[in-house]
């Protein structure tokens, strides 16, 4: 499952839209800090680590 290119960018299309609907939906009900260390953080490494395998299986590709 985790050795193709395609579940890598529905990996990274999810990730992305959750943090949109979180940041127009759930965002003001959370404090600002748990906000700023915890949630985008968390989301940032997420679609950095979806991004690297991304890369790694496309340069293993070619």
């Amino acid at each position: 499952m985790f050795t193709k290119k395609r579940t890598y960018q529905i990996l990274i299309a999810i990730a992305g839209i959750a943090y949109i609907i979180y940041s127009y939906t759930l965002k003001p009900s959370v404090s600002e800090a748990a906000d700023s260390y915890i949630i985008f953080p968390v989301s940032i490494a997420l679609l950095l680590i979806f991004a690297f395998m991304y890369i790694k299986l496309d340069k293993k590709g070619n």
